[in-house]
């Protein structure tokens, strides 16, 4: 007999025998059944009672492994193995789940590792070498083939691959009508020997399964696994396999819109700096008096001038949906409209716009962050006007992303003889449009640094949430963030309010590297407003770090690669 199954339903045993309820109840069965009876170990020790000479032992067995037994001086004994074997199999069942438990929690945390890497890169090829990566780390497989079909082709054609195969592109081609049509039937299967015995191709393989590269009702390729060896693929394995090709399939069809979208913007981008061309001419007269002057007949190359100013851009969410079916002319006047209303807004906190870009601006604050962050306030309010009058026409409303940072810079006229032209030269201005572009990724409506904070005179005008520190591309010391809620649409900015606390527990509790806990903090925040996504990001991340190892050194900085 296997000696580890003994040792195992002993160690139960043991447990269970030490619980002083469990205790409580032999002694009152054996008194009420007038019984003496004491329970030993197979090679004889007594675990519970008094051992007393026996005729009558009652084995405690389970899956034919003998590992105790009930000594009693009558019948009823059974009634105490019975009642043993019981307690032994509820045991039994709560480790099983216990580790169904574990085992689900494994695979929920691998799926989101899994997504959060697939989010981070929009090449098909890579996403492809990191789906097959994924499957061969947790399903025990010797090749794999990440194959997606090219409708302009029409063909199935490799992304990636893994395992010896000399013959592999000739064996896709030969099988180019059979692929196909597993991937327009979408489903996933393990393919039986047999069918694989008789496919040539498949002759450096012995066992397969698939699972098709599905979006809706949309099939976009398919992963194949396969082993030289022999093996029975699990139903589970497959699930995996089937979530690994689902989840790939989202990144796939992203990276494929967005090369799509790369292609839309790109024209578009040449409709509106076409558009920006006779613009791009002019200088705000509030640049030239910030340079001393009364008109711009009167700069000349190379005046300049140092300021502390608040820097701000401005960019339109989402402008290419907005958009895309617009014509150049159509979105001039979309912008313009954007514009007009912006403009007055900057001009009355004692502002001007250096720049329009296209779907944004940046503008420049003279008088520091309190007239920058009242006009991100009201500017925000102006647009759900905006928005409601959109509704009436049928349109998509707007969002706009706020960033602004507080600094020193150069403002001054450059060019030669012939072209002059209106610049400011500063990190101030790239920090900025850097902290515009992290408004996107935390979720926020305005977000500023800690620079614009300590600027500001009336900081008890606004509501903050500290979002921590961020290290920005281009940039080596870390920058601290904050979300002025101020922005927000009523019902959020409410919710936030009500949740300043929790949330600030929350980051507290991350800063202390107890992840768990902020993540159930985050996830509290959550749960009353889905639309918090900042205090999702926050719950995603930490929920991210549980598994994770973290140095001494770790100060919660996150280094953003993207601009």
């Amino acid at each position: 007999m296997d000696p580890k199954p003994v040792k195992y339903y002993s160690r139960i045993l043991k447990n269970i025998l030490k619980d002083p309820k469990n205790n409580d109840l032999l002694e009152s069965l054996g008194q009420h059944m007038n019984l003496e009876f004491s329970i030993s170990s197979v090679d004889g020790s007594i675990l519970w009672g008094v051992y007393s000479a026996s005729e009558r032992l009652f084995e405690l067995r389970d899956n034919d492994v003998f590992f105790a037994q009930v000594n009693a001086d009558k019948e009823q004994g059974q009634v105490i193995a019975n009642l043993i074997m019981a307690l032994v199999r509820k045991d039994l069942e709560k480790k099983k789940i216990g580790n169904e438990v574990l085992g689900l929690y494994r695979e929920i945390n691998m799926i989101y590792g899994f997504s959060e890497r697939l989010s981070e890169t929009i090449e098909q090829a890579s996403i492809a070498e990191m789906a097959l990566t994924e499957a061969s780390q947790i399903i025990n497989s010797s090749h794999g083939l990440f194959l997606i079909y090219d409708i302009d082709l029409d063909r199935v054609r490799l992304l990636s691959s893994f395992g010896e195969d000399k013959n592999r592109d000739k064996n896709i081609d030969s099988q180019n009508l059979i692929l196909k049509e597993l991937i327009k039937r979408g489903t996933s299967s393990i393919v039986e020997h047999e069918r694989i015995k008789a496919n040539p191709a498949l002759k450096h393989m012995n066992s397969v399964m698939y699972a098709p590269l599905k979006v809706k009702n949309n099939t976009l390729g398919m992963v194949i696994l396969g082993h030289s060896e022999t093996k029975d693929f699990t139903a589970a394995e497959l699930k995996l396999l089937t979530t690994i090709a689902l989840q790939s399939a989202v990144a796939i069809e992203s990276a494929q819109l967005y090369q799509k979208g790369l292609r839309a913007a790109k024209e578009r981008e040449e409709a509106i700096t076409a558009i920006h061309k006779v613009s791009q001419k002019f200088v705000p007269n509030e640049f030239i008096k910030s340079l001393g002057k009364d008109r711009i007949t009167e700069v000349s190359l190379g005046d300049l001038v140092e300021k502390e100013v608040t820097v701000m851009f401005v960019d339109i969410r989402d402008f290419t949906t907005i958009s895309e079916n617009l014509k150049p002319k159509d979105n001039f006047l979309f912008i313009n409209s954007f514009n007009k209303r912006m403009g007055p807004i900057i001009r009355k906190n004692e502002a001007f716009i250096m720049q329009y870009l296209g779907d944004g601006f940046m503008a420049l604050f003279p008088n520091g962050a309190q007239h920058a962050l009242r006009a991100a306030v009201a500017m925000n309010k102006e647009l759900e006007n905006l928005n409601i009058e959109r509704k009436g026409k049928n349109r998509l409303p707007i969002k706009i992303g706020i960033g602004m940072q507080n600094g020193n810079l150069i403002m001054g006229i450059t060019g030669d003889i012939d072209r002059l032209d209106a610049a400011i030269i500063s990190d101030t201005v790239n920090t900025a449009s850097r902290i515009e572009g992290l408004s996107k990724h935390f979720g926020t409506n305005i977000l500023i640094t800690q620079d614009c904070i300590d600027n500001l005179t009336h900081p008890e005008e606004f509501n903050f949430r500290f979002l921590g520190p961020v290290r920005v591309k281009g940039k080596q010391k870390p920058i601290d963030l904050y979300e002025c809620i101020n922005g927000d649409e009523q019902v959020l900015q409410k919710h936030k309010l009500g949740t300043l606390g929790t949330f600030n527990e929350g980051m507290r509790l991350y800063f202390n590297k107890e992840f768990a806990m902020a993540a159930v903090t985050f996830q509290q925040i959550v749960k009353q407003n889905p639309n918090d996504h900042t205090a999702r990001l926050l719950l995603n991340r930490s929920a991210h770090l549980i598994t994770k190892e973290i140095g001494d050194d770790w100060k919660g900085v996150e280094s953003m690669t993207n601009k």
